[in-house]
């Protein structure tokens, strides 16, 4: 299992090694959201995020393999640089795979374990404010087929849009960022999402690279209807940029997600990040190139 300590463990050997880290903002709970940075600082920028969902922690560990791929490869050509983020919600993480123990704040303790229904956190998916982090960003917020108005372990999309600190976090991260693209790892299903009513030639531009990234990954496209209010869903209606959300391990295991599949998933998504960007910013330079496989 992979923690929360074992994260800024992480942190630290990427320091120990020159890579560039710091913080993309604090949690609800004050602990810090860190991030590392692979490439050139010429403009052309990827965001690379996972464990928004608590439950979802193995996303984690896979966000910081994706990681240290480019950092062991660096002389594979990258043509910008990688903002690799993996545990949007460490105070979720936590709550999931330690329970409310370290939670210091006596009242907070209370309502978390009345929230939940008992001290069982392991399929806890909001943060420690009982929100769900992927419908609190505003793109269409609160309209969700599944929303729910009450905290909750999941789909309680908060008092506002941003309402949750990390949400804000991350949104205001991403806009000092600028990225060309963003992708956002969940867990589970095999399943990639791409749309969220982009029109004429914005449409067809990400809906090519979706396609190229299912011919990676060997994940299936899907659209979903009723569906709003996530990181993905706000880059792609706010910053008018590409941005995915993959949604990583195959539907035939329960949650929490076995650990014993990570390699599979870390090798079905190994170098995407770096040849989606590259792809990218080669159309951007208007060198277009036929789909994301020409670059492979």
């Amino acid at each position: 299992m992979f923690r929360y300590s074992d994260l800024l463990d992480e942190m630290e050997k990427f320091c120990q090694y020159g890579v560039e880290t710091g913080i993309v903002g604090e949690s609800e709970l004050k602990q810090h959201i860190p991030y590392v940075f692979v490439g050139k600082k010429n403009g052309n920028y990827m965001i690379v995020q996972g464990a928004m969902h608590a439950r979802e922690h193995i996303t984690a560990l896979l966000v910081v393999c994706l990681a240290k791929h480019l950092v062991k490869n660096s002389h594979l050509p990258l043509d910008g640089g990688i903002y690799f983020v993996p545990m949007t919600n460490p105070d979720g993480v936590r709550l999931c795979q330690e329970g409310v123990g370290w939670v210091r704040d006596k009242q907070r303790k209370s309502n978390l374990l009345k929230i939940n229904g008992g001290s069982d956190f392991t399929l806890w998916k909001a943060n420690a404010d009982g929100v769900d982090l992927n419908v609190n960003f505003d793109a269409r917020w609160g309209e969700g087929a599944q929303n729910g108005y009450f905290k909750s372990a999941q789909n309680y999309v908060g008092k506002a849009p941003f309402s949750a600190a990390e949400t804000r976090a991350l949104a205001e991260f991403t806009e000092r960022v600028k990225p060309v693209v963003t992708l956002s790892y969940h867990c589970k299903g095999e399943e990639i999402y791409w749309e969220f009513g982009q029109a004429s030639h914005r449409r067809y531009r990400d809906k090519r690279y979706a396609e190229a990234i299912a011919k990676y990954t060997g994940y299936k496209l899907v659209t979903l209807s009723g569906s709003v209010g996530g990181f993905k869903d706000w880059c792609v209606d706010k910053l008018r940029i590409p941005a995915y959300t993959i949604e990583v391990g195959s539907d035939s295991f329960e949650h929490p997600f076995p650990y014993d599949q990570l390699s599979v998933i870390v090798q079905q998504n190994l170098d995407l990040p770096r040849k989606l960007l590259n792809t990218i910013v080669r159309d951007r330079k208007g060198i277009e190139t036929a789909g994301i496989e020409d670059v492979f």
